[in-house]
């Protein structure tokens, strides 16, 4: 059988008096003299003394020695220690825990709490592309959760993931809203409006048909008005004069012929 490296034969070593005292004195100025009783005891009982040899050694009892070889067995160093001590004085601290960071959503803004006192993050309600912007940054971090995000800026978990990759790959300009130009297309004055509806019914009474490319460049020309063919056939849709393309020609005919009788 192979020898246990761990096994001290001790009555072959040679104890210095003088060196033992000298490393034990310096030993309690470090550690405290309880420390190194704790430690000297435990010490015995790996290299086999028995119970009572090692209380009367130490100069306690065989009950107290039996006591601090269980408390080591069971809580490791931190029994070395007093009992009754809350934090460790020679252990590292323990790492505790971040508290969760908690997104809460007021009339008035999106609050960002980080779980520590005065470290709160608050974004305006009207600020959406903010929201999304630090909410996803946050996200991809490893801060937040899919399902945080999702539930505070109102989408589906699995189109907020999206929205978090492409944040990374195409920067904020990805989370505006493509629709936005289009929008901006449909902010039509009641002038404006006035003049495409004249130029609507001059197209459609002078050449029986009004197309929303002619009527734009019509614009342009005449009033130096720019609007879209895209805007021009959507307020039209939206006014109902397409239905009336067929009819009106028909109509002023023969409002004309029965001015004449």
């Amino acid at each position: 059988m192979a020898p246990n490296p761990l096994f001290i034969d001790c009555q072959n070593l040679a104890f210095s008096s003088q060196f033992a005292q000298d490393r034990m004195q310096r030993a309690v100025q470090i550690l405290g003299a309880n420390v190194i009783q704790r430690f000297l005891c435990f010490a015995l009982y790996l290299l086999g003394v028995n119970r009572s040899e090692i209380g009367h050694t130490l100069g306690v009892s065989p009950e107290t020695a039996k006591s601090i070889i269980k408390a080591v067995n069971a809580d490791g160093l931190r029994a070395l220690e007093d009992r009754r001590r809350s934090v460790s004085t020679f252990l590292p601290p323990s790492r505790s825990e971040p508290a969760p960071i908690i997104l809460r959503k007021t009339p008035a803004c999106m609050v960002v709490d980080f779980g520590v006192e005065g470290r709160r993050l608050s974004i305006p309600s009207q600020n959406a592309l903010q929201t999304r912007t630090v909410l996803l940054s946050m996200l991809n971090s490893g801060l937040l959760s899919t399902q945080q995000v999702a539930e505070a800026v109102g989408l589906t978990p699995g189109h907020t993931a999206t929205l978090a990759r492409r944040l990374e790959q195409e920067d904020i300009s990805c989370l505006m809203d493509k629709r936005q130009g289009l929008k901006s297309e449909y902010r039509v004055t009641p002038e404006i409006k006035a003049e495409l509806i004249q130029q609507f019914v001059v197209d459609t009474v002078t050449h029986g048909k009004a197309s929303s490319q002619n009527i734009s460049a019509e614009l342009k020309e005449r009033c130096q008005i720019t609007v879209s063919a895209r805007t021009v056939r959507h307020h039209l849709a939206r006014i109902g004069l397409p239905t009336i393309r067929q009819t009106l020609p028909k109509l002023l005919a023969a409002g004309k012929k029965n001015s004449k009788t």
